[in-house]
């Protein structure tokens, strides 16, 4: 039976491969499907005839079937992203934002330093964008309170964030 498999397995392979090819316009999928064709043969071969057109005809059903599946599975996951809006991005951009999220991450360890008015006035001037006239309406403080703060806020950010983030941060901050 090894022998008659082996044969049938040369005999068929590359006209089939190729045939899965002009379906799903890659190699190696095809040669994936055809395998996975051959396997389902060898699986149902005692139900098969042995008849070589009806081996021959279940391999080309099994490889298009598989193909057509394979192709519908594509559609599914391209039409999921585009809904989904995922982008694959670059190593660059996704390297830049691991940077990111680490620089803020470290700004707020040390914004949960400061002492507590110097925080609240530096989240809401420098993190929350309001000016110093809205900060001083809100905490109604004065306006020298809260530009003293968020230089305070700063020296301390500064000081104690590691300098390779400060570029970016300045970045951020403006």
């Amino acid at each position: 039976m090894e022998q008659c498999e082996e044969r049938l397995f040369r005999v068929h392979y590359k006209s089939l491969c190729h045939f899965a090819w002009k379906i799903v316009g890659d190699v190696s999928i095809a040669e994936d499907l055809v395998q996975d064709a051959f396997i389902a043969f060898y699986k149902e071969a005692g139900k098969i005839h042995e008849n070589e057109i009806a081996i021959k005809n279940f391999l080309y059903s099994a490889v298009r079937f598989a193909c057509y599946n394979h192709l519908r599975h594509e559609k599914v996951k391209q039409k999921y992203w585009s809904v989904v809006g995922f982008t694959e991005e670059d190593d660059y951009a996704l390297e830049l934002n691991v940077i990111h999220s680490e620089v803020i991450r470290e700004v707020y360890r040390i914004i949960e330093e400061m002492p507590q008015a110097c925080q609240e006035v530096f989240r809401m001037g420098y993190l929350e964008g309001l000016s110093n006239l809205e900060i001083t309406k809100k905490l109604q403080i004065s306006i020298n309170t809260v530009k003293t703060q968020k230089q305070r806020g700063m020296k301390m950010l500064l000081k104690k964030l590691n300098p390779e983030f400060l570029p970016l941060i300045i970045f951020l901050l403006k």
